[in-house]
């Protein structure tokens, strides 16, 4: 609470003056300066101190001020002003939130799509920010304020041996980054292995899991290229989407004017729109590198298919009942249903997409700018 009325005081002392520019909100993100989310953060400050015509700088700390794991309590205690959360490390705190994050696989557009971590970036944030009020309230809980959301691209199989069918995956240890993509690989009669990410690689190089299911960016941000063979990104899908990008500082929230909440929202929308291109142009630029070195590349399967909308069919339900039965969430499947259009939708609006330029404005003019700032988290 001091942190933070130290904050307000000081926005107060250079409204009148010259020094405003120099008023800075300290930013933390768990990621290397040189990764996507890291570069990203530099687009958010740039546009925050735009959208706010100088009232508001940032300064970022990228894997410094706060881990990826002590986000939400730097956050809460006012360590930070605005922080990049990952909602899955905090089950407990935000089970609405990690819910509808959850359900990724529940819609991998038409057949080869490619832009699910577009479509689910923009639904999470368009779900949160207008239709779920105990989202809303979770983070209140955490005194924070959720401002915007980004997802990664598609996930697929990177492996060591063709992964093209159902047949091709029995008995395949498969590495899993979540609950879901662990039940699907049972499904299609591989096992689930739990390993850190920075152990994927020498244990797909010495034979201790046979694929990873992740983002193809992974092939070049860890070296995998090196080590795989074989690329199936038409299975398992879904994306990682538990990122609440720009969650802010409940107390700073609220000393901030009308018109800076604005700017805050625009640079949310800005970073939610740049993490999510920079991992659209990654997975281009990782493929191609794989392709240049001869690694197989698979085309959709229809068994694989039909299995895996079979699987996730059913996982819906699965999800809903976790949910219901873990976190009290009663009407868990009626959240569900009330998620599935607003994917679809955002399926259709991003599908011709071209520029990370676009993909803002469209963020922003269907989203963020709707956002009515004087009653939005209060």
């Amino acid at each position: 609470m001091l942190r933070s009325l130290m904050f307000a005081t000081s926005l107060a002392a250079v409204a009148a003056g010259p020094a405003l520019a120099e008023t800075k909100l300290r930013v933390a993100s768990g990621f290397p300066p040189k990764s996507a989310v890291g570069q990203s953060m530099d687009t958010y400050s740039e546009t925050l101190n735009e959208a706010s015509g100088g009232d508001l700088a940032a300064k970022t700390f990228n894997l410094s001020l706060l881990s990826l794991g002590e986000t939400s309590a730097g956050l809460r205690d006012g360590i930070a002003d605005v922080g990049y959360l990952i909602s899955a490390y905090f089950p407990a705190e935000y089970p609405h939130y990690n819910l509808i994050s959850e359900l990724s696989m529940i819609s991998s557009g038409p057949e080869g799509a490619t832009n699910q971590g577009l479509a689910y970036s923009a639904a999470v944030a368009e779900y949160t920010l207008n239709n779920c009020p105990k989202c809303v309230e979770e983070f209140a809980a955490q005194n924070q304020v959720f401002t915007g959301s980004a997802a990664s691209t598609r996930y697929g199989l990177l492996c060591t041996e063709q992964t093209d069918t159902v047949a091709d995956l029995k008995g395949k240890r498969l590495r899993v980054a979540g609950s879901q993509w662990a039940r699907w690989a049972t499904a299609v009669g591989g096992a689930p292995v739990s390993l850190k990410i920075n152990e994927v690689y020498e244990g797909l190089s010495q034979g201790v899991i046979d694929c990873v299911i992740i983002s193809a960016p992974e092939l070049i941000n860890f070296s995998l290229v090196d080590v795989v063979k074989s690329i199936n990104m038409f299975a398992p899908g879904g994306v990682y989407a538990g990122s609440a990008v720009a969650n802010v500082n409940r107390d700073t929230w609220n000393a901030l004017s009308a018109d800076q909440r604005t700017a805050m929202m625009k640079g949310a929308s800005s970073l939610a729109a740049d993490v999510a291109w920079r991992y659209v142009e990654d997975e281009k630029s990782a493929l191609a590198t794989a392709a240049e070195k001869g690694i197989h590349i698979s085309e959709p399967n229809a068994e694989l298919t039909a299995a895996t909308k079979e699987f996730v069919t059913k996982d819906a339900v699965t999800i809903a009942e976790f949910y219901k039965d873990k976190y009290g969430i009663e009407n868990s499947a009626q959240i569900i249903e009330e998620f599935r259009p607003i994917v679809d939708k955002w399926f259709d609006l991003t599908a011709n997409v071209s520029s990370k330029a676009e993909l803002e404005t469209l963020f922003w003019d269907e989203i963020y700018s709707k956002v009515d700032v004087n009653t939005y988290a209060q």
